[in-house]
């Protein structure tokens, strides 16, 4: 069973899953895990659904890794925190490796765990 479907997943699983779509460019699921009313913001300001689809289709994500994971539930929401190292290339500026700290706040609904905000706060 996806993660996504599962009314009592963790956020280390959905993360995964949501880095496996990105890396393997399944821009599909990308555009179902992202709510509609996703927002995000990053060092150079904030993005919305279509934004943010546009810069992960941009980048040239490699190897990463997730360390540190933590997350918090109340009812049907779910805020995860953690570490991601991970090689990428955004507007043709290879950025830092060293392990930066991220949030992502997840909904369950009807289509299943959907993420409705991130927070990337890797230096560009």
């Amino acid at each position: 069973m996806s993660a996504l479907q599962d009314s009592q997943a963790n956020g280390e699983a959905l993360y995964q899953e949501f880095l496996g779509a990105v890396a393997a460019g399944d821009w599909a699921k990308v555009d179902g895990i992202l709510a509609d009313d996703f927002q995000s913001v990053h060092t150079d300001g904030p993005r919305n659904k279509a934004a943010e689809i546009d810069l992960l289709k941009a980048e040239d994500l490699g190897t990463y890794s997730v360390t540190d994971f933590t997350t918090t539930r109340a009812g049907d929401t779910l805020v995860a925190t953690h570490w991601l190292s991970v090689e990428e290339t955004i507007n043709g500026s290879r950025l830092s490796t060293k392990p930066a700290p991220r949030l992502t706040v997840w909904r369950n609904g009807a289509a299943g765990w959907q993420i409705i905000a991130i927070a990337n706060l890797n230096p560009a």
